[in-house]
């Protein structure tokens, strides 16, 4: 076997691999020994034809194709576990230069990661300081648990603007109950708009055991097209009026929902609280700002596919997203009366920009030569084994190799992060 490497004008590299007959011929027996069982020829068992009939029935090339991919792999391999200056960013596209009774050259070009040329990423000016913490914040926050411990408690008279109506519901389209349109115990804010039209307002005045007609129309670009743009009735029966109750902020409420008996002693730590989340704030904006302006600077012409194949990251979060919400990208791009392909399209700059990022932080990782000790990563794991009430060892053991590397990744990213925050003003 011989090899030569080149760089194309596209950046891109060229390996020219050269087999000899003896191994191109070796490599073209264990392809017809691999997929000989797969041609049926006349006389002969599945996988009992010899090669020379199998070739002449389905041509003197079928189990070409199959040998170039093997003898390929396989010296593709030794080559990238041997340079380390190939850095692939997707499969080679391969083609044949020669094939005759000498043997076979094979071409493949070689998408690589691209140069990145990086300007200063130290002794950067960065204006970030964690906010101050008031007691304007602090009673923010307190407000924030009383809503969060409202209780709804059944009043005696009419629905108004405010109140919660617990109602069943039965919708019809033309005299035709629709899917979707039924609900029993149904608790419905008056004046939160979550229903169509004017239906909350039509509730208004009615008392618990009350019945009514709700007349309403679906909007034009409703999702269920079978429902938009129509006139529908909804029977509707209410079962109780409630009223939204908030508790006092006292020493009660602070003893409900904390550790701390009094509402001093909350104060105190909501306060704290919220000074830690501050601190946070304020690392996590550090770190974004001087990544923002090392990207600003660098120099990189970054490979379409690349930028694509980000793109088809963030497609599919969105799309796990929206999964969760009952929903698909289709249906959320006709919501906000666009295509898929324009979201898509939408999206290139932040693919461009985390491509960029990415490339960025792995040239100074590169440069910089952080190494990860043992008692790095043992710290680190102790950490998340703690967190499983497991000891250390019993964690380790848990740990698929897969696993070790992508904590090794994270371990790396603290270190870069901590050494910019460090090495920037």
């Amino acid at each position: 076997m011989k090899y030569n490497i080149k760089k194309l004008e596209n950046k891109n590299l060229e390996l020219k691999l050269e087999l000899d007959a003896k191994e191109w011929e070796g490599l073209v027996e264990d392809s017809y020994n691999k997929t000989k069982g797969k041609y049926k020829v006349e006389g002969f068992r599945a996988g009992k034809a010899p090669r020379k009939m199998i070739e002449k029935m389905y041509g003197p090339h079928v189990f070409f194709e199959d040998a170039i991919l093997e003898g390929f792999n396989k010296h593709y391999n030794e080559i990238l576990n041997n340079d380390k200056s190939i850095d692939p960013i997707d499969s080679p596209e391969l083609s044949v230069e020669k094939l005759d009774d000498t043997g076979i050259t094979i071409v493949a070009e070689i998408p690589v990661r691209p140069e990145v040329k990086l300007g200063n990423y130290t002794g950067l000016k960065i204006n970030v300081a964690p906010k101050d913490i008031t007691d304007n914040d602090v009673e923010d926050e307190l407000k924030r648990v009383q809503m969060q411990n409202t209780r709804l408690v059944e009043k005696d008279g009419a629905i108004e603007n405010g109140d919660i109506a617990n109602i069943d519901f039965k919708g019809s389209v033309d005299g035709e109950y629709f899917e979707g349109g039924t609900a029993d115990a149904f608790d419905l804010e008056i004046g939160s708009h979550s229903f169509i039209d004017n239906f909350e307002e039509q509730l208004i005045g009615l008392k618990a055991g009350d019945t009514k007609d709700v007349m309403v129309k679906f909007p034009a670009d409703y999702q269920a097209e079978n429902l938009a743009g129509k006139d529908a009735k909804f029977e509707v029966t209410v079962n109780a009026v409630k009223v939204k109750q908030l508790p006092e902020i006292n020493d009660e409420l602070a003893s409900d929902v904390s550790e701390f008996e009094t509402l001093d002693e909350y104060k105190k730590h909501i306060k704290e609280h919220l000074g830690e989340h501050a601190k946070e704030d304020a690392k996590v904006q550090t770190e974004n700002q001087i990544i923002d302006e090392i990207v600003k600077t660098m120099e990189v012409e970054v490979p379409d596919i690349m930028v694509n194949r980000e793109l088809d990251a963030i497609m599919q979060d969105m799309e796990y997203r929206l999964m969760y919400q009952g929903a698909n990208l289709e249906a959320y791009a006709k919501y906000l009366n666009t295509t898929v392909d324009k979201l898509r399209e939408e999206r290139k700059d932040d693919a461009l920009k985390s491509v960029k990022i990415r490339l960025a932080l792995q040239e100074i990782l590169k440069r910089e030569k952080f190494d990860i000790k043992d008692k790095d990563l043992d710290e680190y794991i102790e950490k998340i084994a703690k967190r499983a009430n497991k000891t250390l060892e019993e964690y380790k053991k848990t740990l698929t190799e897969e696993r070790l590397n992508y904590i090794r990744n994270e371990i790396l990213m603290n270190k870069l992060l901590e050494f910019l925050v460090e090495n920037n003003k």
